[in-house]
């Protein structure tokens, strides 16, 4: 694997058809306290340079990003997905979702909750998204047009996912990252459930982009 940056990852977002934008903890004197820093990296090139934050808040939220980071407490630590029509759909790890119209104004606030347990992530599935519950070990998939559960994978009497914490797609499959450093991956025409990878030391996300492999650990953002 090679290693892309040695501090802590807290988002990525797709940029383009090659890049990918992340940010990164920059933490302050006192250690107790961080910023952020933002890099795009040019899979095509390999490349990486400084993006402005402003670059990354309108890829992750669309062109209201402005009203939208007003509204909410913390831009970085949310999960986000831009829908068909141009709103934005907003979760928190502590399952609190918001959903902001085109121009940014917020039409709802509710909690994702499963057995009152958190439901956290985005992972885009055309007119669906998939969440992980981390406490209930399961994985479900949400309709897009009235945010109701559409399918649900594991729970806590089956194995299939293990306090699965994080979730990310691609064209074919999500991506579920695991207690014990593990990846699986559902299909997304057959929902068949599979290793991707396993014994990935302090895995946090993980993303597959151009035919590449992105572990975000502890210590830095690794590809191969």
């Amino acid at each position: 694997m090679e290693k892309i940056t040695n501090k802590e990852i807290i988002d990525v977002v797709r940029f383009s058809k090659d890049k990918l934008v992340f940010a990164e903890k920059n933490p302050l004197a006192d250690n107790l306290q961080y910023n952020a820093n933002y890099y795009i990296v040019n899979f095509a090139t390999g490349e990486k340079e400084v993006v402005t934050k402003k670059a990354y808040m309108l890829k992750k939220f669309g062109s209201a990003y402005e009203k939208i980071c007003d509204k909410i407490s913390d831009y970085i630590q949310c999960e986000a997905m831009i829908l068909s029509d141009k709103s934005v759909l907003i979760v928190f790890p502590n399952g609190q979702a918001g959903l902001f119209d085109a121009q940014g104004e917020l039409l709802w606030i509710k909690d994702f909750r499963y057995n009152n347990k958190p439901v956290f992530s985005l992972a885009q599935d055309g007119e669906y998204f998939w969440c992980v519950c981390k406490e209930e070990n399961c994985v479900m998939r949400y309709n897009a047009d009235n945010f109701t559960v559409d399918i649900r994978i594991g729970s806590n009497d089956n194995s299939s996912f293990n306090a699965p914490h994080f979730a990310s797609s691609d064209e074919d499959y999500v991506y579920i990252c695991c207690n014990e450093n593990k990846v699986r991956k559902i299909d997304k025409k057959t929902l068949i459930v599979s290793d991707v990878e396993t014994n990935i030391p302090s895995l946090q996300r993980f993303y597959r982009f151009k035919g590449y492999s992105i572990f975000c650990c502890s210590d830095g953002l690794y590809f191969e």
